[in-house]
């Protein structure tokens, strides 16, 4: 499937072709494609993103989502991930 990817590290937005079916599989595959980032996402222990990473599929707040992270992605979804530390100020 294919879905656009924005975030604070890759600002234009990327189309990729995927084969994550969930919020938590593409942020895992995200972390280990050292082409596109080297960033973890999310603590492996507690499985839960880190408190400076917000994800939006559609615009939505992955944690407003009624299966956060378990979400399944769509084609076409958009998906934007946050990471605050980066955003300056």
């Amino acid at each position: 499937m294919k879905i656009t990817l924005r975030s604070t590290f890759n600002l234009t937005g990327t189309e990729l072709e995927t084969a994550s079916i969930t919020i938590r599989a593409l942020l895992d595959e995200l972390s280990n494609d050292n082409k596109l980032t080297e960033i973890e996402f999310f603590d492996r222990e507690s499985g839960e993103p880190y408190p400076d990473c917000e994800v939006l599929v559609n615009g939505q707040p992955h944690r407003l989502l009624p299966h956060g992270l378990g979400t399944k992605l769509e084609d076409g979804d958009e998906v934007e991930i946050i990471l605050l530390t980066l955003t300056g100020g």
